[in-house]
Formats: structure tokens, sequence, C-alpha cells
């Protein structure tokens, strides 16, 4: 089966969707005999797919790139490729770049529904496509694949697509790059980074409002306040839209100096940044998913997470959980992380790495193939 994947809006990988892209590409190559695959992305993503031949391999215009090109271009472009490459099935894996009028049979990942939930995310054009045209297209689509159960039931509430096309299967990690590195490989990382005191991390985009960064800042205040916590707060991310307010607010804590602003880093750190780290905390409003609770516990640290959305059935039950909106919230997490016994630390990294190992891109992308063959050779269109 000739199947052809879209990675056209995969931002250099370093988005989630971009991970995702990557990661399900290379378990379909190794893995999937069945599925021939080919992928369609921007030139200066091609290095990021190596076990893609040339041959395999099609490329989007570089002029095509940007957000509204980039969405003509999977409108007009991809029939033209189905039909001269004889692609049997599309995969779309954003709801952003949905096809309305597909000539084979189509099938989509949706991650999230945000444009319906963090209305005060998008501007009006924006948000108009999130909420009006992404459920027309989403309809149209022969099957979904929603990454959590929570994702799921907001496809079938906001999109209105029949939960008979709707099926959820979870996200994987790389447990090749995520397990508990050696204590010498963390310590030369420490002083590598400078980091010779313990810090709590969050690893997200610098995205405001919606990855609720300055409620974890005034937390991690009143934790230094109340002398809970005597280290740093860390925040890797690349910047996104409002990360100038996130900015600001550090510059103006009175623990500016305890907390760093790391920028994106590279994922082959990612597994070092998390084992060092005293524990990750998430107070992020809106994920579809949010690998990095996973990640983070398959390298062998403590999670926190908010209430909300999909997080809580991703961390599983090694995660304690807070009131993301609530700064008080936030911050007793944050006490007990710092201070819980040993004991306990021990139970929740021993739990969280058995939860993490349930995940990988190997299950998710043997799901993805049965969607396919089920969906192969059904009518196109609505």
């Amino acid at each position: 089966m000739k199947v052809l994947l879209s990675a056209g809006m995969i931002q250099g990988g370093r988005s989630g969707v971009g991970r995702y892209v990557i990661a399900l590409s290379e378990a379909m190559v190794r893995e999937q005999a069945a599925v021939d695959l080919f992928v369609a992305g921007l030139d200066a993503d091609r290095a990021l797919f190596p076990w893609i031949g040339d041959e395999r391999w099609v490329s989007i215009p570089a002029s095509m790139s940007g957000g509204a090109a980039n969405l003509w271009w999977h409108q007009t472009g991809i029939n033209r490729i189905t039909k001269k490459l004889a692609i049997d099935l599309v995969h779309i894996p954003s709801y952003r770049r949905m096809i309305w009028n597909c000539a084979v049979p189509q099938v989509a990942t949706i991650h999230d529904c945000a444009p319906f939930i963090l209305r005060d995310k998008y501007d009006f054009l924006r948000g108009f496509f999130g909420r009006v045209m992404v459920p027309m297209l989403a309809r149209r689509v022969r099957r979904v694949i929603a990454v959590s159960e929570t994702t799921g039931r907001d496809v079938v509430r906001w999109m209105k697509v029949p939960a008979s096309k709707v099926t959820v299967i979870p996200n994987g990690i790389d447990h090749r790059m995520f397990f508990p590195p050696a204590a010498a490989d963390i310590a030369d990382f420490r002083q590598r980074m400078n980091l010779p005191q313990p810090f709590f991390l969050y690893v997200a985009r610098l995205e405001h409002p919606a990855k609720n960064h300055l409620r974890l800042i005034r937390a991690f205040e009143q934790v230094v306040k109340a002398g809970a916590f005597d280290g740093q707060l860390v925040l890797p991310g690349a910047p996104w839209h409002g990360s100038e307010v996130v900015t600001r607010a550090v510059a103006d804590s009175p623990c500016r100096e305890r907390i760093r602003l790391e920028g994106f880093v590279d994922n082959a750190d990612l597994p070092l940044w998390y084992a060092a780290a005293e524990a990750l905390v998430f107070p992020s409003l809106m994920e579809g998913f949010g690998l990095p609770l996973l990640e983070a516990q398959a390298c062998g640290t403590r999670i926190a997470c908010a209430d909300a959305t999909s997080l809580p059935e991703v961390a599983g039950p090694a995660g304690l959980l807070f009131d993301g909106l609530d700064e008080l919230s936030i911050a007793a997490a944050m006490t007990r992380l710092a201070t819980m016994d040993a004991a306990e630390r021990q139970r929740r990294e021993n739990e969280g790495k058995a939860w993490a190992a349930r995940f990988t891109w190997s299950a998710h992308a043997a799901a993805a193939v049965r969607i396919y063959q089920e969906t192969r050779g059904t009518a196109t269109g609505s």
C-alpha cells in the first residue's frame, strides 16, 4: 500500500507535530512492511528523514513554506502527487492541513481542539479557520486518529465528527533516547550547563497564555519565599506567540537570578535535562497529549502537571496533579516535590518508568497501519 505522509508543517522538527511525523515515519519504514511510505516535505527538513529514500521524498516548494501558502499547497498539490505516484492513501498529521476533496482516502491525526478551548490564543482569522473551517474538513476525512482519549472526545464534541470515524491511538516516545542516563553523564551535563543547584524544569515553547508560564513563575516565587526550595527554575523552549510576556515576567521577578530561559534545546540533550532535574512541572492549560510527561518519567524523573485536558491521562499514576489556574496549588505541588521523602521519591520514579514504558511509536505505527488497511478502498470525499 502506497501511503503519502505530509511533513509540510513540522517547523524543523521543533513542534510536537514535527516530532510526531518524524517518529511515525521512522517506525513505519523500519517496522511496517505493508506500507510503502512517501513523505512530502520542505527540502529544508529533508535531513530529518534519513530513512526515507530520495525516490520517496516529495519536495514541497520553498515558496510554500508560509502558513497560508502551505495550506494552499496541500489543497491544490496533494492530488497531483497522488495521481503521479499512484498513491493509495494520504495521511495528514495536522488538522490545519486536512484536504477538502482528496482524490484518495484520507486519514488525519488530530492532536487537540485548541481553537475551541483556548479562544484567546488565536486572532480572528485563525480562530475562524480553526472553529469553522476545520470541523468541515474533519467531517470529510475518512478516519481520524486522536492521540488521547481527551482529544477523541473533543473531536466528536467540537468538530461533530461521528465517533465511529475516530480512533484513539496514544503517542509513543523514543525509548532509545529517553531512559535514565548514567550518573556520570548527568554529573558531566550539570557541569557543562553550569547547574550546580537542584532545579525544576518546564519543557515547553515560550507561548503565552496557553503554556501558563506566568502562573508557574509566580508559584516558584512563593516556594522560594517560603524557603521550601533552594534551587532554580529552568524554562527551555523556543520563543513563540506571546513569548515577550514570559521574558518580561522573568526580568521583573524577584527571583530572576534563579530563573533560566534556555531557548530551544537540542533533542539530544533532552534526556539529560530531564534526568538532572528535581522534577518536571508542567502547568500547560491545553495539551492534546503532553509528550514531556512521558519522556521525563522514562528518564526516571518525577512529574507534576495541571489537572486539565489530556494531562492526567498521560501523566498516569505517578504524576502529581494541581490546578493550573491556581498559583497556590502549583506552589503546593512544587513544595511537595521538593520535600518528598526518599521512599516516596523512589516509588514515584519507579511507577513513572513503568508507565512510560507502555507508550511506543512501534505500537502507534502498527495501529495506524490497521486504520490505513480498513480505510483503503473506501469512497473519497464526504
